[in-house]
């Protein structure tokens, strides 16, 4: 079985037609840099960014998104210009400091809100720009032709955004989230830090039960709640705890969010490196899908993920095939260059515990774009 994990450089260099643009400094190497054209300067603000550059606005067109969260301002500074060396580790000083601060916690559910509204936002425009070709729409259908005998592809993204999710479902996947799996008989997404069309319930009252809707079979929510409906204003100011059951939900959608008998939330993890606590934002029905699958698990492929979730390589390492002739047998890597997919590959390896029978790392430059033009996802299918 083969699995793909996807991380932000993967939807960074996600179009085939406009690939990302060369460094500032190489630009001006000779002369003054060419001046873009109409096109690039309306297409380029849309680019779904790398993790460091999450709160980074440099085009000015989210302005409205910082605006629409005021308890963002106070953090947001030291978001774009992180003094403990990444933004994932200063949003992991945030989170420690939040056991004993409130204004943290209502600090930390605003950037969950900014990460939903920004990467729905996002999704949408760089959608319409590419006209939906993209390099993830390009791979599904390669994977598709060359697996011949149809077994199930875990394709596995920590991106928010849902570009891999337009690629396998063009129309939509209207599943509930506790069918989501029979969306698609080949490739099963997997979304283990959330995702802009999902949500969570807040927390009710300590032994609330949560019951299958009238209205909808096998969906199941909390009875009416008593009081207010709740605005994202008025849930950031409340920091609620969580409960463990999700939606398909647009959070912030006016339209959607009274849809139900209980406040619902963005489903979007705080983007964290080290920590090894429970840092997934997924149904527990999804965890435990994947945990089936990974024994089976013989060839992975990894586009623009840097191998830093300490949670989730945990979870591989506790469940990929061990000993033998169940090793993996294929690992390929796809980075902007050869040396970055090297790194991440051999640690990757040691991370996981695991020998590898064959090892290669794609086009030694060009990232996604070469790789998918290139046809190299070829290797992963030859015995």
């Amino acid at each position: 079985m083969l699995m793909v994990i996807f991380g932000a450089g993967a939807s960074y260099d996600s179009s085939p037609d406009f690939p990302p643009p060369p460094p500032q400094a190489a630009r001006q190497n000779f002369g003054l840099p060419a001046k873009p054209d109409e096109r690039e300067l309306a297409r380029e603000p849309w680019r779904p960014p790398i993790t460091n550059e999450l709160f980074h606005d440099a085009n000015n067109k989210f302005g409205d998104i910082v605006q629409r969260y005021p308890k963002l301002h106070g953090i947001l500074n030291f978001l774009r210009r992180p003094r403990n060396g990444s933004v994932e580790q200063q949003l992991e000083l945030y989170l420690d400091e939040a056991s004993a601060d409130e204004e943290r916690k209502r600090q930390l559910l605003s950037v969950r809100y900014y990460l939903h509204d920004l990467f729905r936002m996002l999704s949408d425009e760089w959608l319409k720009h590419t006209n939906g070709v993209t390099n993830y729409a390009i791979l599904i259908d390669q994977i598709r032709h060359l697996n011949t005998v149809g077994e199930p592809v875990c394709l596995v993204s920590f991106n928010y955004d849902l570009l891999l999710d337009r690629a396998v479902f063009p129309s939509e996947n209207t599943q509930p989230l506790e069918r989501h799996f029979e969306g698609h008989a080949m490739f099963k997404v997997f979304k283990p830090h959330g995702s802009v069309d999902w949500a969570r319930f807040t927390a009710g009252p300590k032994g609330t039960k949560y019951v299958e809707a009238s209205h909808r079979p096998g969906f199941f929510e909390p009875p009416p709640s008593q009081g207010p409906r709740l605005a994202p204003q008025n849930l950031i100011e409340q920091a609620p705890n969580l409960s463990d059951e999700y939606v398909r939900a647009n959070a912030t959608d006016a339209h959607q969010i009274y849809n139900y008998n209980w406040p619902i939330v963005p489903a979007i993890a705080i983007p964290v490196q080290t920590k090894t606590e429970n840092f997934f934002e997924w149904p527990d029905s999804h965890r435990k899908y994947l945990e089936e699958l990974l024994p089976d698990v013989k060839k992975i492929l990894i586009i623009g993920w840097r191998g830093k979730e300490a949670h989730f390589l945990n979870l591989l390492q506790e469940n990929l095939p061990k000993g033998g002739l169940t090793q993996l047998t294929h690992l390929q890597v796809v980075g902007s260059n050869s040396a970055g997919a090297n790194a991440i590959s051999q640690q990757f390896i040691a991370d996981i515990r695991r020998y590898v029978k064959k090892e290669d790392l794609g086009p030694t430059q060009g990232g996604f774009t070469s790789f998918v033009q290139q046809g190299s996802v070829e290797f992963l299918f030859k015995e």
